[in-house]
């Protein structure tokens, strides 16, 4: 137990010395990483074939939401054609057929430009 607890130790001072070695661009670049990486797994959420989904024109918007463009199968397992996203969390991401149109855009001004 002992060993294993200064393994963890080990591992944590080794990730904080590393981080602390980032500059702030490479410490943006890695949270925008991560942030997609999030948005990715929620907008699968709400697909009803996750594993098809196909991304692209990802990026992070003005107020720090992933927003991009998602393709995957439907029903009858045909792709439907890129959509737009907003990602803003678990519960809160929309794609564009979620909502009219009018609002969507309107959400992705404010969010994604």
């Amino acid at each position: 137990m002992r060993r294993i607890i200064l393994i963890f130790g080990v591992v944590a001072m080794s990730t904080a010395l590393f981080a602390c070695g980032e500059s702030a661009e490479q410490k943006e670049a890695r949270i925008n990483a991560n942030l997609k990486i999030l948005g990715e797994k929620y907008v699968k959420l709400k697909l009803k074939d996750p594993e098809s989904a196909q991304f692209q024109n990802q990026f992070i918007g003005i107020k720090g939401a992933p927003c991009g463009e998602v393709n995957s199968k439907n029903s009858f397992g045909g792709y439907t054609g890129f959509k737009r996203y907003i990602s803003v969390g678990k519960d809160l991401t929309v794609m564009e057929a979620d909502m009219p149109p009018g609002e969507f855009e309107l959400s992705w001004a404010q969010i994604c430009k």
